[in-house]
């Protein structure tokens, strides 16, 4: 993907008169590309783009939902390929980079150091990490997020333990507690445990690496080393707790069903499901932090939003005060409450509208808590789609077809490197 979209980028300045064709009088119009479905915040999005469009008569914002994450990347590229990109386009934390790497967007250092009304400082640092390639910002985090451990609550009570003082915090804790949800029928067979291991683990397996101490690149950043003794050690431990019945790998869907089955005590998702998950239990549902082992660590998941560099300074400025305003304190405070997704800027934390809904919903404020101590961003590379599917890979040799941890990583890891090296030429 990289090196066709390097290729194929250099027609974005001819496509800049397209883009903003008319006299210098003429508003400037704006289509913004989006991933947020009904249930994750469309509604809202769409709404505050009415919002801007109707307090300034000189841009006019058109809001268009381009599908998931994967649907908006392959609509972009086909975009990009034709010349024709969105002003302003939505990506995954994984898949910006690239689009920078292609050279197709605008890095924001200078729009926003040229705005006196904005200050890299309003922003969470740690969710500004998520747009920092190569010592430039190069997007606005949006709509961001944690995964956050849910848990049955009944179900600890029920097992003999505190689900206000039991939930356990780092791996030896999870190693303590789990046994205690173990039940059996007739036949021996597992009908209750403790956690669904994710065969396919997404942005899961960075959690479990960092918490390990480990990480996909090396220092230098030029070479995977997702096989080192930290991988290893956080394969074995998968393998320890599905031996010792604390854990039973299966399908994502399949995790969430069976927690929402009463089978599973605890579950792996995205704070993006707050609200979602505290209305669909029937059951007395808690929410705790990611656990710890040598490090605390959570992997920051969602999307950003980017500009495309379509050589008219016009075009970016307007693109750039749209983004000012759906990131502006007020709208990012109201976008949390709405989508338990992260307000972009710190001072939302401090609105009537975020401190009533902590109040009211303090299992809301664990996301913050989390992405303030060790919220980290994900690996920037432009091939990052393959290197995915690797770790989805590895992990099913891992957990469902018995091969080796070292083996199953050495694979992957090799691979990857091939990847990089073939992208570094």
């Amino acid at each position: 993907m990289t090196h066709r979209l390097r290729r194929i980028a250099g027609v974005l300045a001819a496509s800049a008169a397209l883009l903003c064709a008319g006299s210098a009088a003429a508003q400037i119009e704006l289509e913004v590309w989006h991933s947020l479905s009904q249930d994750f915040g469309a509604p809202e999005f769409e709404a505050f783009a009415e919002e801007f469009n109707a307090v300034q008569d000189e841009i006019v914002v058109n809001v268009i939902y381009t599908g998931g994450y994967t649907d908006t990347l392959r609509r972009a590229e086909a975009a990009l390929a034709s010349g024709n990109p969105p002003a302003i386009s939505m990506f995954e934390q994984t898949r910006g980079a690239g689009f920078v790497d292609a050279e197709a967007i605008l890095p924001l250092d200078d729009l926003i150091a040229n705005d006196p009304d904005t200050d890299r400082s309003d922003f969470f640092e740690r969710l500004l990490t998520t747009c920092a390639i190569d010592g430039q910002l190069w997007c606005i985090p949006y709509n961001t997020s944690t995964p956050l451990i849910y848990y049955n609550a009944d179900m600890f009570r029920d097992a003999g333990l505190d689900p206000e003082t039991d939930v356990p915090t780092t791996w030896d804790e999870l190693m303590e507690v789990g046994p205690a949800f173990a039940q059996h029928d007739d036949g021996g067979s597992l009908t209750r445990w403790a956690f669904g291991m994710r065969s396919d683990p997404g942005w899961m397996f960075d959690a479990w690496l960092g918490q390990a101490g480990g990480s996909f690149l090396n220092d230098d950043g030029d070479a995977f080393v997702f096989n080192d003794d930290r991988a290893l050690e956080m394969a074995e431990f998968w393998l320890r707790m599905i031996d010792e019945e604390v854990a039973v790998p299966m399908g994502t869907s399949q995790t969430y069903d069976e927690f929402f089955a009463g089978n599973q005590a605890m579950v792996f998702q995205s704070t993006a499901l707050l609200v979602s998950y505290l209305a669909q239990a029937d059951f007395d549902i808690g929410v705790a932090p990611l656990w710890c082992h040598a490090e605390c660590y959570a992997p920051l998941g969602g999307a950003n939003l980017y500009i495309f560099d379509v050589g008219d300074d016009e075009v970016h400025q307007a693109a750039w005060e749209f983004l000012d305003f759906v990131t502006s304190v007020e709208k990012g405070a109201e976008f949390s409450v709405a989508t338990g997704y992260h307000a972009p800027r710190e001072a939302s934390l401090d609105t009537d509208l975020l401190q009533a809904r902590f109040a009211e919903v303090p299992e809301a404020r664990v996301t913050y808590d989390q992405m303030a101590l060790y919220g980290s961003a994900r690996t920037l590379v432009p091939f990052w789609g393959e290197v995915h599917s690797l770790l989805t890979v590895a992990t099913e040799q891992i957990l469902l077809e018995g091969v080796d941890p070292q083996t199953a990583l050495d694979e992957a890891v090799d691979e990857a490197n091939r990847l990089l090296d073939v992208f570094s030429f």
